[in-house]
């Protein structure tokens, strides 16, 4: 039978090659996805391990441990005193200590450098050359020696065009200050750390600007001969206080090198989901096409069958088929997977995230996951068109055509279909509605499984929608309309199969909008609800905030009646990590609707307590004037009392004092300010004031409440078209699977068109009847890929009422136009199909066998 399958691949392999195409596509998302994360995190280990050639310990403060930590300028430090401490360790030979920071660079045009991707830092520049990872190539300049000198990397002064001499402005914990560069640094070969912008400056200077005077942020020492970085390490942790991390270099290298593999470990898992999606569809087509290419070969098994061969072996021939064609597929998958790679690699370096050089990995895991995806999806795919194959009478099948699908058959279908259907929404409910661990995997796996009920159901609605799709066809071209309309409804299985992979595409591209419409209806309510302040002002950095010197000069205007700061952090409550915010409470009210119990701001204000949502009391069972555990990550907290509540939860469950905030944080930004106009004054005259202020702190965005509406929406408008062309591959792979299966269509019908033909269908009406029916299989995969798409929606959305997401939204237009665009992708893949359906010889046609 292995002969006989080989031979049936060779003879099918037209047949086979867009389903092949399917799988080559699938394959390539799931190999690229793994060669790009895992290509970054290498090169990034090779990285950390060339910046700590020459050192043997590092000693860091240790990090607070608080999940998630929303304050990113959280850095950390430890005292300067510490550096001598581990200079007199035995065995130490040298030690150098420094500080970093946040620090951003302004260009000569006035805009920032950096920020929106890759980090802005300031450091300090080592005095101990062996122990630094930074150099000044011959020719860039020299290190700082003094104040207002500085140090910027070779990637930064080629993007601002900055000369050794020239003055630069750099925005730090107080107001932008400016600074000579007197050189240009490199790390190693790269002319950048990872794409991150650098401030260097000379110790002491780094102290002052970076607010760390008196302060290190990081030990790096050297071993002396015949100490090993174990012991030394040990022996310099003995010598210190608790709160201080002490390393091996290689234990640093391999943690930040975790760190970077948890982080891209989203990045993956997105990635992954959409290989998932393309991966599903092409199974669909993987299956229509064995199943009509089972029934189009139904006499050729049925012979076998006849001198022979049993039931077990034809359906072994049709799986080593499906597997051979797997094997070669997925290999050519993978290969496609590595160009991917380098193409997201390339989109990386354009959009500015900074990936290290080096070469591409791919890892024996990543082949292997390649080649069982292909082999598993195309076998499974295969299972039941060659169970199908399989159960073939010999000798009737020999002198019958194929039999239309038996009455009893669609009733099963029918139970079935909404059997599986009612499993995957109760998977939906349970992940969207229950507390329970990985809700995304039981949103997930319901989806899937309810996209399976609906697949097996749409053969009953494609009869009477493909009549109601094509009951212009016949009015409009006669015939040619009517035979395309009736082709379509003949062989209802085929076309819902066909149309369920297009549908599954459609689907998600709405659900996608319509979330992505209804997140901008409920921003666009929350921000006019919520936020009743004439201005809001944020950082255009996503690592440094704004200075509160700023928010100070603001407040200092007389355009301005009342100006408020709020504050980012992570705390423990009761021994579980939450977001909180600090806020001043005698100005916060003005500028933000918290929706406060009555007295809570002046009991806050009295008690330096906290203020906890209405739900999160609920939940835990507190009341007003009750004790809790809440612990900072650098300091303070302990026990505090609960000074009162509040109803929605913009920023978080948690609401602090700024004095509070100051004890258990050491954050020196603030992270938003809002402000409103005095009485009097006009609007014009306001924004030009403060327009003027924040000219000096080119980090800073000023905005009205529709200009933060705006923005926020073409944000997620970015967010929403990357996913939509993501999810464009499973339209793609759809298209190919009207294509094929009108292909093979054609070849099944060869005789009946060559009788058209004869009685005088000229080519150009073989043309439109094939294209139409191609328009009609897409339009129903399109009309219930709509539906499905907006329930989803829906769905999600009402979910997530209670975290914020209030108003559903479904973008009508773009739901017609993904509609049209559908007809159109229907006629796009008929094109080969209908020029070979045209293009048979009369003559042969009416012999075919």
């Amino acid at each position: 039978m292995i002969r006989a399958a080989v031979k049936g691949v060779m003879a099918n392999r037209l047949r086979l090659a867009l389903t092949a195409i399917a799988i080559v596509l699938g394959v390539a998302f799931v190999a690229g996805s793994y060669v790009f994360t895992d290509t970054i995190q290498a090169r990034f280990e090779a990285l950390l391990a060339e910046v700590s050639v020459g050192v043997d310990v590092y000693v860091r403060p240790e990090p607070p441990d608080f999940g998630e930590v929303f304050d990113t300028t959280e850095v950390g430090s430890m005292p300067e005193g510490t550096l001598d401490a581990v200079r007199a360790v035995d065995g130490v030979s040298i030690a150098d200590g420094g500080v970093a920071g946040f620090a951003q660079i302004v260009g000569k045009d006035g805009e920032t450098i950096g920020g929106q991707g890759p980090p802005t830092y300031g450091f300090s520049w080592g005095r101990e050359p062996s122990l630094s990872p930074v150099q000044i190539k011959e020719g860039n300049g020299r290190p700082p020696t003094a104040a207002g000198e500085v140090v910027i990397d070779v990637n930064t002064m080629t993007e601002g065009g900055f000369s050794l001499g020239d003055r630069v402005d750099i925005i730090l914990v107080g107001p932008p200050e400016e600074f000579e560069i007197v050189g240009f640094a490199s790390f190693g070969e790269e002319d950048s750390l990872a794409g991150a912008t650098l401030a260097l400056f000379e110790l002491r200077e780094a102290q002052r600007v970076l607010d760390l005077e008196g302060r290190l942020s990081e030990i790096a020492v050297a071993a002396e001969e015949g100490v090993s970085p174990d012991d030394l390490a040990a022996r310099i942790d003995t010598e210190l206080d608790a709160g201080i991390k002490v390393q091996t270099a290689e234990e640093s290298v391999s943690e930040q090198t975790d760190q970077i593999g948890e982080s891209l470990g989203f990045l993956n898992i997105a990635l992954l989901a959409f290989a998932g999606v393309a991966v599903f569809v092409g199974a669909f087509i993987i299956s229509n096409t064995f199943r009509i290419i089972v029934a189009q070969r139904t006499r050729e098994l049925a012979l076998l069958r006849a001198i022979g061969a049993t039931a077990a072996q034809v359906n072994w021939m049709v799986v080593l088929e499906a597997l051979a064609i797997a094997v070669v597929a997925s290999a050519i998958g993978i290969g496609v997977g590595v160009l991917l790679a380098i193409g997201l690699n390339e989109v990386s370096d354009a959009l500015g995230f900074g990936v290290p050089d080096g070469p591409l990995t791919l890892l024996p895991r990543t082949i292997v996951v390649g080649m069982l995806t292909g082999v598993i999806v195309t076998v499974v795919a295969a299972l039941l068109p060659a169970r199908h194959a399989s159960r073939i009478p010999p000798v009737a099948a020999m002198h019958e055509e194929l039999a239309a699908m038996p009455r009893r058959d669609l009733h099963r279908r029918a139970i079935a279909g909404v059997v599986v259907s009612a499993i995957g929404l109760v998977g939906l409910g349970v992940g969207l509605l229950a507390p329970v661990a990985n809700a995304i995997a039981y949103v997930g796996a319901g989806a899937l499984i309810f996209f399976l009920g609906v697949s097996i159901l749409a053969p009953l609605a494609a009869r009477p929608v493909a009549s109601v799709l094509g009951w212009p066809l016949p009015k409009m071209f006669g015939v040619t309309g009517g035979l395309a309309q009736e082709n379509t409804r003949r062989q209802p299985r085929r076309m819902a199969a066909t149309a369920s992979a297009l549908m599954i595409g459609v689907a998600l591209v709405v659900f996608v909008a319509i979330f992505g419409a209804s997140i901008k209806a409920s921003v666009e309510e929350s921000v006019f609800d919520a936020f009743p302040a004439d201005f809001q002002m944020s950082s255009t950095n996503f690592t440094i905030g704004i200075s509160r010197a700023f928010t100070e000069s603001v407040g200092e205007l007389p355009e301005i009646e009342t100006v408020s700061a709020v504050r980012f952090g992570t705390a423990r409550v009761e021994g579980i990590a939450h977001g909180l915010i600090g806020v001043d409470p005698g100005t916060i009210g003005d500028v933000v609707n918290v929706e406060e119990a009555d007295g809570a701001y002046e009991a806050l204000a009295a008690t330096n307590g906290v203020l906890v949502s209405n739900d999160e009391m609920e939940a835990n069972g507190w009341s007003v004037g009750d004790t809790i555990d809440v612990e900072y990550p650098h300091g303070g907290g302990g026990a505090t009392e609960i000074a009162g509540t509040f109803e929605n939860a913009q920023f978080g469950a948690y609401v602090i004092t700024h004095d509070t905030y100051a004890e258990g944080f050491d954050n020196p930004f603030d992270d938003a300010v809002f402000a409103n106009i005095a009485e009097g004054v006009e609007f014009d005259e306001a924004r030009a004031a403060v327009d003027a202020t924040a000219a000096g702190y080119p980090n800073v965005q000023v905005q009205t409440k529709d200009e933060t509406v705006a923005d926020a929406e073409a944000q997620i408008d970015s967010l929403l078209a990357l996913f939509t062309v993501l999810l464009f591959l499973a339209i793609i792979i759809a298209m190919l699977g009207i294509a094929n299966t009108l292909a093979l269509s054609i070849l099944e019908r060869t005789r009946e068109i060559g009788l058209l033909r004869a009685v005088g269908m000229v080519r150009r009406q073989v043309r439109r009847m094939v294209r139409w029916e191609a328009v009609i299989i897409a339009l129903f995969g399109a009309v219930l890929g709509i539906g499905i798409g907006v329930f989803l929606g829906w769905a999600v959305v009402a979910a997530l009422a209670d975290e914020g997401l209030g108003t559903f939204s479904v973008p009508w237009d773009q739901l017609i136009i993904l509609l049209i665009l559908a007809g159109g992708a229907g006629m796009v893949a008929s094109i080969w199909p209908s020029y070979k359906a045209s293009n048979l010889d009369i003559l042969q046609a009416i012999s075919y066998e």
